[in-house]
C-alpha cells in the first residue's frame, strides 16, 4: 500500500534530521498521527547509532494501493540511511499522518519537547464519508487548548454526522486528546474530525503527535435485571421489536452500540410488505400470494424454509399497516421492483407530517419506552456475551459502554437484532468469499451471531448467501480534489462498462453472469471486479470518447459524462486512479496477469498487441444475508436442531432461512428490510404472550 510506503519515507525522514548518528539512543521508539482510518502507528529501531529498522505497525487506511513497494523501499531506506525515493500523490491525509508519528518517534529519540498551538481558530478540510463534499471545521484554540469545533460542512449524512457533533466533539475537548474513541455507526465521519483537529493543531504550530494521551476508561460494573425482554441492536428489527413487545405489555431493555437508533434500516428506502389491507382496493389482493411463495421456492432451489417464506409473506402486509399506528408512513402506491412479474410488493417510507425516517424511528422508540416505567434503552453500549446460569439457560446479556463500564442485564427472554456481520473481516473471510465494500454501518459485526454460538452452540443456516448489493463503484473512490468531478465521472464510466472484459480477482470473466443491471449482477465475481481494457481502446476513447456513458444508480459524485465526446484529459485520470489503486497498466495482456495475479485473465481476454489497463471496482453491499437457524416461532435453534426458548434471532441476524446458500438475495425488492420490521413484530409479540 503506497500509504504505508509515505509512512515509512516519512517517519524515516524525520529521525535522520534530528541529529547526528551519535544522538540516536539505541532503541525501538514508536509514534502516531492521525489518518483518514484512524492512527497511523509507526516503530522505528536504532542500533549503533543508525537506523536499523523502520515498520508501520499498526494502520487503518485504505489497503490495495501499492502493496509491492512496501516490501522493497524499507529495505532500501535501512541500506542507504537516505530518503532518495520518489513519492506517490494520492495519499495527503495518510503523509501527513505518518510525519506526525515519526514526528513523535523523533521525540522519543531527543527528548525534544512538542511545541504548543497558536491560539486562534483555524479552518481545515479532509474527505470524510460523503464522495461529494469534503468535511470542513472551524477548529479553536483558546490558551493553548483545543476550545470548539464548528461544522462548516459535514461532508457526511446529516443525521449520523449529528452523533459525531453531539458526541465526539464535547469528548475530545474534554479529553484534549484524539485518543478518543471514534463514534460507533459514524467511524469514518469520527476519523475524519480527528483528522480535520489534527490538520488544525498543525496549522497552529503544534504536534499533533502530543495529541495522543490515553483515554480514561471506567472500571464501574452496573447490573440491571427484572426485563421480560432484551433486544440486543436497535436497527429496524430491534425497534419493531421493542415496540410490540412493549405494546403488548412486556417489560423490555434495549441497546445498540451506535449512537443512534434505526441502524442500517434508516438507510434503505422501504421494505416488502404483501398486500396490506390498506393498499387494497375493492379487496383485491395486489399480489397472488402462493403464486409469489412458489416462485420464491423455486429461486431458493427448496433451499430456504418454505415455513418462513410463508410466515413471511402473510405477516409483513400488516407490520406495514401496524407501523402507521405510530410515527410511519408509507407510500401510497406499492410497487414493483426488478422482477419480471412485476408485483407490486414494495413501498417507501419515513416519518409522519414530513419528518425524516431517522426521526420516527426515535419517536417509535420513544412511546414504547414510555408505556412501561421501567422500560428503557441505551446507546453506545455494545454486547460482548450472552450471560448463562449453571445449566446452560440463556439469562441475559453483558455489554461494555463507550466510556469502559461494564453491563450486565439480566431477563427472561433475549432477542437478537445486530443486523448480521458485514462489519466482521473473519466472519466475512469464511462465509462471503472476502471482505466487501460497503454502504452498511458495519457496527454490524456478527455480534449476536458470534455470542449464540458460544453460549447455546447456535446453529447456522445458509451465512453464504451473497451480501445485498445494489452498487458498483471504483474500489477507492477519490473524495478530494485530485480529479475534478467530470473526470471522476469518466473513471466511474469506465468501471461500469459491461461491453468490455468484467473479470474475478483470478481474471475469470464473468460477463455471462451480468444482466440488465451490472450493479445487482458483478457480485458474480466476489468483492472486487476488473473491467479490462486494451491501449488501442484507451485511444479511441481519448480521440473519440465513450461509446457509452455509463452512471451510477447510487454513489454518483456529481461530475457528467458523454458518450462521442474525446476525453482529452484521459491520461491525467488514469494516472490519478493508478496512484489511488483503481487503475492498473502493464505493457501486455500477460505482464498485466502476472502483476495482478490473475492466472485466468489471458484465457478470458482476447489478446492484442500492446499495453492493458485493469479499471478496480468493487460491489458496495448493504448488509449479509445469512445467519442463525430459527424456528417458525423465531427461536435460535441448536445445532441438534433443538430450539432455544428464549432466544430470538430476528432481521439480518437470521434472514438466511428465507434464501439460497451461494445465491442472490431475491428481487422482488425489500426482502431484507420486510424482514426485520415483519420479524422483529413477531418476537415482540411472542416474548409478550409469554409473561
Amino acid at each position: 500500500m503506497k500509504k504505508k510506503i509515505v509512512a515509512i519515507m516519512a517517519c524515516a525522514m524525520m529521525l535522520l534530521s534530528a541529529g547526528t548518528s551519535a544522538e540516536m539512543t539505541a532503541g525501538t521508539y514508536t509514534g502516531e498521527g492521525q489518518g483518514i482510518g484512524g492512527a497511523v502507528k509507526v516503530a522505528v529501531t536504532v542500533e549503533g547509532g543508525a537506523i536499523t529498522a523502520v515498520e508501520v505497525v499498526e494502520h487503518a487506511e485504505t489497503a490495495g494501493i501499492c502493496d509491492p513497494a512496501i516490501e522493497k523501499i524499507p529495505a532500501a531506506i535501512v541500506a542507504a540511511q537516505s530518503l532518495a525515493v520518489d513519492t506517490v500523490t494520492g495519499a495527503t491525509v495518510t503523509s501527513n499522518a505518518v510525519k506526525n508519528a515519526a514526528k513523535a518517534a523523533k521525540s522519543a529519540v531527543t527528548g525534544e519537547a512538542a511545541a504548543a498551538v497558536a491560539d486562534g481558530t483555524y479552518t481545515v478540510t479532509t474527505p470524510s464519508y460523503s464522495v461529494t463534499d469534503q468535511l470542513t471545521l472551524d477548529v479553536t484554540f483558546a490558551d493553548g487548548k483545543l476550545a470548539s469545533i464548528a461544522t462548516v460542512n459535514a461532508g457526511s449524512t446529516a443525521p449520523i454526522f449529528a452523533t459525531v457533533e453531539k458526541n465526539l466533539y464535547p469528548r475530545l475537548i474534554e479529553s484534549q486528546s484524539l485518543e478518543v474513541d471514534a463514534i460507533t455507526g459514524a467511524t469514518v465521519s469520527s476519523n475524519a474530525v480527528k483528522t480535520a483537529v489534527a490538520m488544525a493543531i498543525e496549522q497552529a504550530g503544534g504536534d499533533e503527535s502530543a495529541w495522543h494521551s490515553p483515554v480514561a476508561k471506567s472500571s464501574e460494573t452496573v447490573t440491571l435485571e427484572g426485563y421480560d425482554a432484551i433486544v440486543v441492536g436497535l436497527g429496524g428489527a430491534g425497534m419493531t421489536a421493542y415496540l410490540s413487545a412493549a405494546e403488548n405489555g412486556a417489560t423490555v431493555f434495549g441497546f445498540d452500540s451506535a449512537a443512534k437508533v434505526g441502524g442500517n434500516s434508516t438507510n434503505t428506502s422501504g421494505p416488502m410488505a404483501i398486500n396490506p389491507a390498506s393498499r387494497l382496493k375493492d379487496g383485491k389482493e395486489l399480489v397472488p400470494e402462493e403464486d409469489l411463495i412458489q416462485d420464491w421456492i423455486a429461486y431458493t432451489e427448496g433451499d430456504a424454509k418454505e415455513d418462513m417464506i410463508r410466515l413471511f409473506v402473510s405477516e409483513s402486509g400488516e407490520t406495514l399497516d401496524w407501523m402507521e399506528q405510530y410515527s410511519f408512513q408509507f407510500g401510497d402506491e406499492m410497487q414493483a421492483f426488478f422482477h419480471p412479474a412485476g408485483w407490486q410488493v414494495w413501498t417507501s417510507y419515513a416519518g409522519k407530517d414530513g419528518k425524516t425516517k431517522d426521526e420516527a424511528y426515535v419517536e417509535a422508540m420513544d412511546a414504547a419506552k414510555a408505556m412501561n416505567e421501567k422500560n428503557d434503552y441505551m446507546l453506545e453500549l455494545t454486547a460482548t456475551a450472552l450471560i448463562t446460569d449453571e445449566t446452560g439457560a440463556v439469562k441475559g446479556v453483558k455489554a461494555t459502554r463507550y466510556d469502559g463500564a461494564t453491563y450486565e442485564i439480566y431477563g427472561s427472554n433475549v432477542i437478537l437484532a445486530t443486523g448480521g456481520f458485514i462489519g466482521d473481516e473473519d466472519m466475512c473471510n469464511e462465509y462471503v468469499n472476502g471482505v466487501w465494500r460497503t454502504e452498511a454501518m458495519t457496527q454490524c459485526d456478527g455480534a449476536g451471531i458470534r455470542m449464540a454460538q458460544e453460549a447455546v452452540d447456535a446453529a447456522l443456516y445458509n451465512p453464504d448467501v451473497a451480501p445485498v448489493s445494489h452498487i458498483a463503484q471504483v474500489y477507492n473512490i477519490i473524495k478530494n480534489d485530485d480529479l475534478t468531478k467530470d473526470q471522476k465521472a469518466v473513471l466511474t464510466s469506465l468501471v461500469l462498462d459491461s461491453t468490455h472484459p468484467i473479470v474475478s480477482a483470478d481474471g475469470t470473466a464473468v460477463n455471462d453472469k451480468i444482466g440488465m443491471f451490472l450493479a445487482f449482477d458483478v457480485w458474480q465475481a466476489g468483492p472486487t471486479y476488473y473491467v479490462i481494457y486494451s491501449q488501442e481502446e484507451m485511444d479511441q476513447i481519448r480521440e473519440n470518447g465513450l461509446a457509452a456513458a455509463n452512471t451510477p444508480m447510487f454513489l454518483g459524485q456529481g461530475g457528467t459524462v458523454e458518450a462521442n465526446v474525446p476525453v482529452s484529459d484521459l491520461d491525467e485520470i488514469l494516472s490519478v486512479g493508478e496512484a489511488y489503486g483503481d487503475v492498473f497498466k502493464a505493457a501486455s495482456l500477460e505482464e498485466l496477469a502476472a502483476q495482478l495475479n490473475m492466472p485466468n485473465l489471458t484465457a478470458s481476454v482476447e489478446t492484442k498487441e500492446g499495453a492493458y489497463y485493469a479499471i478496480k471496482g468493487a460491489s458496495y453491499v448493504y448488509s449479509t444475508c445469512g445467519g442463525l437457524d430459527i424456528d417458525a416461532n423465531l427461536n435460535v435453534l441448536r445445532k441438534d436442531g433443538t430450539p432455544v426458548e428464549n432466544l430470538y434471532a430476528i432481521g439480518n441476524d437470521s434472514i438466511g432461512v428465507l434464501l439460497e446458500s451461494g445465491k442472490a438475495y431475491v428481487t422482488y425488492g425489500g426482502a431484507a428490510a420486510g424482514w426485520a420490521l415483519t420479524s422483529g413484530r413477531l418476537a415482540g409479540a411472542s416474548v409478550a404472550e409469554k409473561k
